[in-house]
C-alpha cells in the first residue's frame, strides 16, 4: 500500500479501511455460525475404497467424482478475493473458452436475509443488464450449501488497489474512468435498477484498463410506480464513507440520487487518493457530512474539478442529477 494512502486530512478517511464499513453486514458481525465440512461438490466425502482407484469387490477402476463446477465445464484456480461469507476464484470455462471469475457464496455463513432477499435480487438484476462498463454475468449454479456466480474476469483488479498503488490519479485519467462509471450508472438507472453499493472496491479494471461496475448484491429493480414516480428506499445498505446524508440520517431516500452521491465519492477518491469523509465513526461522519466539503492542499486539483464534485456531494435537493453531471464543464473536457 502506498504510504500516502494512509494519510488523512481533517475530514477525509483512508480508502478501503474501516471507513468503508458496511451498513448491513455490521449488524451481523460477531455471530458465530457452525459449518459442516463437505467436498467441493457439496456431498459428503465417500469412504475410501480398499485400494485407491480400485473397486473393493471386483477390482474395477473407478473414475474420480466430478465437482458440480467440473460438471459444468469449469475448472477452479486461485482465490482472488474473500469476504465474510463469499470468496472469488479464477476459473476456466470450457464453454466460453476463457478464464472467468467464480464468486462462491456460502449459504451456511451468509445471513438468511442475504440468501433469501438480496442474492436473488442480484441474480435477477444482472441477468438483464448488458453494458461495456458492467461485468458480464454468464450463469449461476446453486447447490444445497453454495451458490456459484460465473462472471467475466477483470484482469487488472479493483480501482481501490489501482489508486492505492499510484497514491492518486491525474485528472485526465480520473475523468476517463469517472465517465465510464457515470455511463454504467446511467444505463442501469434507465433499466430501473439502482446499485446502492457503489464504491472503489466494487469497481474493477479489465485487460484494457476500462472500468467495470460489479456486485449487485444490494441492487433493487422495482424502483418506480406505474406513473414513473420514484419508490423511496428504506433499506439502509452500502458503506458509511460512500453513503449519502439522507441514508445516514435513517430516512427514506431516493436511491437514484444516492447512487450519484457515491459516484462523487469515487471521483474524489481518485483525484485526491483519499475519501472525502471518514466513515470509521458514524456520529462524527454525520456532523461533518453536513458541513462544507474540504479539499486537501495536496494533490492539487483544478477549480473546475472541485466545482463538479461539490455539486455532486451536495444536499439531495440541489445535488446534480446525471444529465447535470454530464453537462458539467469538467466532465465535458477531453
Amino acid at each position: 500500500m502506498a504510504t500516502s494512502s494512509k494519510r488523512k486530512n481533517d475530514q477525509g478517511g483512508v480508502i478501503g479501511t474501516s471507513s468503508s464499513q458496511d451498513l448491513v453486514t455490521d449488524q451481523n458481525s460477531g455471530r458465530r455460525q457452525e459449518q459442516k465440512v463437505y467436498t467441493f461438490s457439496d456431498r459428503p466425502s465417500p469412504k475410501p475404497a480398499a485400494q485407491p482407484g480400485v473397486h473393493a469387490k471386483d477390482g474395477e477402476k473407478t473414475k474420480p467424482q466430478k465437482t458440480i463446477l467440473e460438471e459444468h465445464g469449469i475448472i477452479l484456480g486461485k482465490v482472488i478475493g474473500t469476504g465474510n461469507y463469499a470468496k472469488v476464484k479464477i476459473g476456466f470455462s470450457e464453454e466460453y473458452g476463457k478464464r472467468v471469475a467464480v464468486k462462491i457464496i456460502s449459504k451456511v455463513k451468509a445471513p438468511s436475509e442475504y440468501t433469501q432477499k438480496f442474492l436473488p435480487r442480484e441474480i435477477e438484476a444482472v441477468k438483464g443488464l448488458h453494458h461495456d462498463n458492467l461485468i458480464t454475468f454468464y450463469q449461476s449454479i446453486e447447490t444445497s450449501h453454495r451458490v456459484y456466480l460465473i462472471m467475466q474476469l477483470a484482469e487488472n483488479g479493483t480501482l481501490l488497489d489501482y489508486v492505492r498503488e499510484r497514491k492518486f490519479l491525474d485528472e485526465p485519467q480520473s475523468r476517463t474512468l469517472f465517465k465510464q462509471l457515470v455511463s454504467a450508472v446511467e444505463y442501469i438507472h434507465s433499466k430501473g435498477v439502482v446499485h446502492r453499493d457503489i464504491k472503489c472496491e466494487n469497481l474493477l479494471l479489465d485487460e484494457n484498463w476500462n472500468l467495470k461496475l460489479i456486485d449487485f448484491g444490494f441492487a433493487r429493480k422495482d424502483t418506480r410506480t406505474p406513473d414513473y414516480q420514484v419508490i423511496l428506499s428504506k433499506t439502509f445498505c452500502g458503506s458509511y464513507a460512500y453513503a449519502s446524508p439522507e441514508i445516514l440520517k435513517g430516512v427514506a431516500y431516493d436511491p437514484f440520487m444516492s447512487d450519484i452521491w457515491a459516484c462523487g465519492v469515487v471521483c474524489y477518491a481518485m483525484i485526491f487518493g483519499r475519501l472525502p469523509y471518514d466513515g470509521s465513526n458514524v456520529h462524527i461522519l454525520l456532523k461533518r457530512i453536513n458541513q462544507s466539503l474540504v479539499f486537501p492542499k495536496s494533490p492539487s486539483a483544478s477549480s473546475e474539478c472541485k466545482h463538479m464534485i461539490m455539486h455532486i456531494l451536495a444536499p439531495v435537493k440541489i445535488r446534480y442529477n446525471i444529465p447535470q453531471v454530464k453537462d458539467d464543464p469538467w466532465y465535458l473536457l477531453k
